[in-house]
């Protein structure tokens, strides 16, 4: 892969603090792309300049909260004023509450849908009227294997990451015609923050990791560099006939 794969693009990226997000941020750079970076860590501007690796002209940041509005207006003007367009949008940032659906409070679901369901209706609202005039565009969509897949307590966030498929394809047969090309990567297990959170509200995290490991028949669980890769693929000239697709990248979970 070339390292200027994605020279001088412009890409917002979602929950760009740690994870996944984080090294799509380093690896876009690397790749020649210029980035605003998104998170509510208040630390997210000493974070992603460490990630440009010397490059800090190359990431703008924006702290807030992609279930709001706001937050989706000020990445889109952060965008345009700092580098004047926007060619792809990574809708990255996601929540998740370990419990049967049952067991979630109103004010758990509302905040799992609304963090990873509502804050891509956020960022069409905002982007699409930019991609549009440019008639190009991209928005990768992180969904993941309980996209497709019933798993134990995965209440809220599986329903959330199954609505994130839809909205793919939905925004892929609304928006081709403008050039504007819409995809849902679906990672398996992958070791980020959120994972580790997950397996200590588990009650049992050794044993919760092992398990999930002995679900992908690769063996193993992904290192978020190996899904970041991925994302540089879809958002390089190479991948240009790929839309309303849902890209499973799990290791094999979802052919078991």
């Amino acid at each position: 892969m070339s390292t200027l794969e994605l020279q001088d693009k412009v890409a917002i990226v979602t929950g760009a603090a740690s994870g996944i997000g984080a090294a799509i941020v380093r690896l876009f750079v690397k790749a020649g792309a210029r980035v605003v970076a998104v998170d509510t860590d208040t630390n997210l501007t000493s974070l992603a300049h460490s990630l440009a690796d010397g490059q800090h002209d190359r990431v703008a940041a924006v702290v807030g909260d992609v279930s709001q509005e706001e937050t989706a207006r000020a990445y889109t003007k952060a965008a345009i004023d700092h580098f004047g367009r926007v060619d792809v949008m990574i809708n990255n940032a996601g929540i998740a509450c370990v419990k049967p659906i049952a067991d979630h409070t109103p004010e758990e679901w509302d905040r799992v849908m609304n963090v990873n369901v509502k804050s891509i209706y956020w960022s069409a609202r905002y982007v699409i009227p930019v991609m549009k005039p440019q008639g190009s565009g991209l928005f990768l969509n992180t969904g993941s294997i309980s996209s497709v897949c019933g798993m134990p307590g995965q209440g809220a966030y599986g329903p959330s990451k199954g609505a994130v498929v839809q909205l793919t394809r939905q925004m892929a047969i609304d928006y081709a015609s403008f050039g504007i090309r819409v995809n849902a990567v679906c990672p398996g297990t992958v070791d980020t923050p959120l994972l580790q959170k997950a397996a200590v509200d588990s009650g049992d995290a050794a044993g919760f990791l092992r398990g999930l490991e002995q679900g992908h028949p690769i063996g193993r669980i992904a290192a978020p560099e190996e899904i970041a890769e991925f994302f540089v693929f879809l958002s390089s000239n190479r991948a240009r006939f790929f839309t309303g697709a849902v890209l499973m990248i799990d290791g094999g979970f979802s052919a078991s």
